[in-house]
């Protein structure tokens, strides 16, 4: 991945998307950060760290995400 140097979590992303986000609770996932912070919310645990994704990968869960918008169904 580009940049494959993790960012502490205090430190948000510069923009809006998808990342790559490490857990407090120890996992790891494709994570968005919106305007409204880190989605999904702190139920999941705190994000700990966190790094851009490769933009392939960013472009393909944009879509993934806009399906599950246009069907009515939650992103998973």
């Amino acid at each position: 991945m580009p940049g494959s140097n993790w960012i502490c979590g205090t430190k948000p992303p510069h923009r809006q998307g998808f990342y790559e986000t490490e857990f407090n609770t120890g996992e790891t996932e494709v994570t968005m950060y919106s305007i409204l912070g880190w989605m999904p919310p702190a139920h999941r645990g705190y994000v700990v760290r966190w790094r851009p994704l490769e933009p392939a990968v960013e472009q393909a869960e944009i879509e993934r995400y806009l399906y599950y918008r246009r069907e009515g169904r939650g992103h998973s």
